[in-house]
C-alpha cells in the first residue's frame, strides 16, 4: 500500500506537501505508517495483559541474546552518544525479531507509537472542528465544518478563509503553523478572525472533543458519506447521517471508503447493521487451528433502506472496509467503483506491554459471508475507474543537499515529472530519466511560481510542487475526481 500524502487539520484524506517535512523526520513511524492503518481488525481491539507471556526459546540462546545486551550497553563504544540506549537496544531487537516474520501485519510499536496509534482510532479529537487547506502560504480556506462541532455553533462555513488566530495573522504559514495555533487543551478559547465575502468576522471558539472519523453531505439527491476510519465513534456518526438523509427523503447513498484501513471489530458490526437485516452473517473468522466463528449484525439496531448504493474503493481501502464492501456486495448486490483494494483479510491482536508499548500479532483470517478469502487478494471493482497518477503516487521528500538537474536519473524526477504533467506543463516522459524538455518545463514552473527558474530539482520546488498539485485538486475536485463522478453517474442509474 503506498503511502498517502495528505493536507489536513486533525482528519483528510489525500495529504500532501505542508506536512510531509515534518513526517520525513519521524522515519521509525513512517516505516510502520502501513502497519498502523492497516488496525488489528478483530477481537474489538481487545488488550492482553503482558504477564499471560511465557518465553520457550532455550536458556542458551537467551543468554546470548542478553550477552549481547550487555556489551551494547556497557561496552559499546558510540553508546555513549546515545540517549536511554537501554530501551533503544531493547526496541531495535523487537523490531528485529517481528520483522523476521515476514508478516507486514504483526509488529511491533514503541511508547510514542503506540500512543499516536490508540489516539487516531478513538475517532475523538480536541479541536474547533473545522478542516482547512492552504491555497497559498498566506490563504488558508475552510474546506469542511463538521456537524456538531464548536465551529458550527459559531457559524464558521466552509469557504471562510482563516485570516487570524488568536491576533496572529496567518501570513507565510504552513498548515501545522496555523493548525498549531488553533490547537490547545480541552476548554479553553481560541480567537479566530476569518474573511467571508471581503468581511472580516471575529469569533470566539470554545476547543472541546470533535468525532471525525466521519463526513457526510447531500449532494443534488444523493447522500454521500465519507468514512475515513472505524474508529469508536464512527458507528454513532454513521447513524447520524443516516438518520438525517432519511428526513430529507435521500433513498440514493454512495459510501466512500478510499484510504479506509480499518479500524475495530465493533464499528464494522455497527455501521453493517444499519444496511443488512438483524443476524445476517457480516464476515466469518478462521483461527489457527482452521475453526471458524461467524460475526453477524446486532439485534435490535437501526435500520436503513436504499433504492441503491454505490461503494467507492482504492488501493487503500484495507481491512474492516473491506468486509463492510464484502458483505453489502455479497448480500445486497451493491456496486463498486474505483480500483482493487488492498487486501488485508487477516485478524490482529495488541498486546499492551508494561511500558505503554504494544505489540500486535496475527491469531487468524477473515472470510465473506459467503466464505471467500480477502487476504492478498482484495476485491475488484464493478467499474474501475482511475485517478490521475498525481494524486496517487504520493509524495517524496528531499535533503537540503539533494539537487538533481537535466540529464540524470532519480527516483525524484518522477515524481516531479509525473506533478508538472497534472499542472499541464509539457514534459516527454514520467519516468527516472530527468529529461531536457522536463528540466524546461520545471523552468517555467518555477517562473511563474516566483521560484529560483534554473530548472532543477531541489527540495523547495519539490514542496512547491505538491502544494501546487493540492490547490488544483481542491479547486478542481469535482472534475478531477473522476472515482466520485462515476459513482455519481451508477447511482442515478445513467
Amino acid at each position: 500500500m503506498e503511502e498517502k500524502k495528505t493536507v489536513r487539520f486533525k482528519l483528510e484524506r489525500h495529504k500532501w506537501p505542508d506536512e510531509i517535512e515534518a513526517e520525513k523526520k519521524k522515519k521509525r513511524k513512517k516505516l510502520y505508517s502501513i502497519l498502523l492503518c492497516v488496525i488489528c481488525f478483530g477481537g474489538g481491539m481487545l488488550f492482553a495483559n503482558s504477564n499471560i507471556l511465557s518465553f520457550s526459546a532455550k536458556q542458551g540462546e537467551l543468554d546470548k541474546l542478553t550477552q549481547i545486551y550487555d556489551v551494547l550497553l556497557n561496552k559499546w563504544y558510540f553508546g555513549k552518544n546515545i540517549d536511554e540506549l537501554d530501551m533503544k537496544l531493547i526496541d531495535q531487537a523487537i523490531y528485529g525479531m517481528v520483522e523476521g516474520t515476514g508478516d507486514i501485519h504483526t509488529s511491533y510499536m514503541d511508547v510514542e507509537t503506540a500512543k499516536d496509534f490508540t489516539s487516531s482510532l478513538e475517532g475523538n479529537f480536541v479541536g474547533i472542528g473545522v478542516q482547512f487547506y492552504a491555497v497559498n502560504p498566506s490563504v488558508f480556506m475552510v474546506d469542511r465544518v463538521f456537524p456538531n462541532s464548536p465551529a458550527q455553533e459559531v457559524g464558521i462555513i466552509k469557504g471562510d478563509q482563516i485570516y487570524k488566530v488568536n491576533g496572529t495573522v496567518c501570513e507565510n504559514m504552513t498548515l501545522e503553523d496555523v493548525a498549531n495555533l488553533v490547537k490547545g487543551d480541552e476548554g479553553s478559547s481560541v480567537s479566530i478572525e476569518i474573511i467571508r465575502e471581503g468581511n472580516k468576522i471575529a469569533l470566539e471558539v470554545e476547543r472541546r472533543e470533535v468525532s471525525n472519523s466521519v463526513f457526510g453531505e447531500i449532494k443534488e439527491d444523493v447522500g454521500v458519506m465519507e468514512i475515513y476510519s472505524f474508529s469508536e465513534t464512527s458507528g454513532n456518526e454513521v447513524g447520524n447521517y443516516l438518520k438525517t438523509f432519511k428526513e430529507q427523503k435521500i433513498e440514493k447513498l454512495v459510501i466512500d471508503l478510499r484510504d479506509n484501513g480499518g479500524g475495530y471489530l465493533n464499528a464494522v458490526r455497527d455501521i453493517a447493521s444499519y444496511f443488512l437485516p438483524e443476524n445476517t452473517v457480516i464476515f466469518k473468522e478462521e483461527n489457527k487451528q482452521g475453526d471458524i466463528k461467524e460475526y453477524r449484525t446486532l439485534p435490535s439496531h437501526p435500520f436503513y433502506t436504499f433504492d441503491q448504493i454505490v461503494v467507492l474503493i482504492n488501493q487503500n481501502t484495507a481491512s474492516a472496509s473491506e468486509v463492510l464492501t464484502a458483505a453489502l456486495k455479497e448480500y445486497k448486490d451493491i456496486r463498486i467503483v474505483g480500483v482493487k483494494s488492498y487486501g488485508k483479510g487477516t485478524v490482529q491482536v495488541p498486546l499492551l506491554l508494561n511500558d505503554g508499548s504494544i505489540f500486535k500479532y496475527t491469531t487468524a483470517q477473515w472470510l465473506t459471508p459467503n466464505g471467500n478469502k480477502i487476504n492478498g487478494v482484495g476485491i475488484s471493482p464493478d467499474d474501475e475507474i482511475k485517478l490521475d497518477e498525481a494524486l496517487t503516487i504520493g509524495g517524496i521528500s528531499l535533503s537540503e543537499e539533494e539537487r538533481y538537474e537535466a540529464d540524470t536519473v532519480s527516483r525524484a524526477a518522477r515524481f516531479v515529472q509525473t506533478y508538472l504533467k497534472f499542472l499541464g506543463y509539457n514534459v516527454d516522459r514520467n519516468d527516472e530519466y530527468f529529461s531536457l524538455q522536463s528540466s524546461q518545463a520545471l523552468r517555467s514552473y518555477q517562473q511563474d511560481m516566483d521560484l529560483e527558474a534554473d530548472g532543477v530539482i531541489s527540495d523547495k520546488t519539490v514542496a512547491s510542487l505538491l502544494s501546487s498539485c493540492a490547490k488544483k485538486w481542491r479547486e478542481e475536485k469535482s472534475v478531477l475526481d473522476v472515482q466520485m463522478k462515476k459513482a455519481m453517474e451508477v447511482v442515478h442509474g445513467r
